[in-house]
């Protein structure tokens, strides 16, 4: 994919090209050239810019969905204990 046209600007890219990098992008992990790209590409297509909006929201709702390692770990030994109580041995 070519990320500049011959001025140097961002080169304009295909919905395709911008779906394929929409979660590199949005972590960040695109060279500055290909995010320029797909930067103007989100704002000039609103049906992409939709679906990066969505995608975004998504990964910031992720990390409140992902039990912390602390209640995992009470989470677990509450269920050994009642396991116990129960006569199941751990193994």
């Amino acid at each position: 994919m070519t990320t500049t046209d011959e001025r140097g600007s961002p080169a304009l890219i295909e919905c395709e090209a911008a779906a394929r990098a929409l979660y590199d992008y949005l972590d960040g992990r695109l060279p500055m050239a290909t995010e320029a790209s797909v930067y103007w590409h989100i704002e000039t297509c609103r049906n992409c810019a939709s679906h990066f909006a969505f995608a975004r929201r998504v990964l910031d709702l992720v990390p409140s969905a992902v039990p912390l390692a602390g209640e995992a770990h009470a989470l677990r030994a509450r269920i050994v204990e009642s396991l116990k109580v129960e006569g199941y041995a751990e193994r």
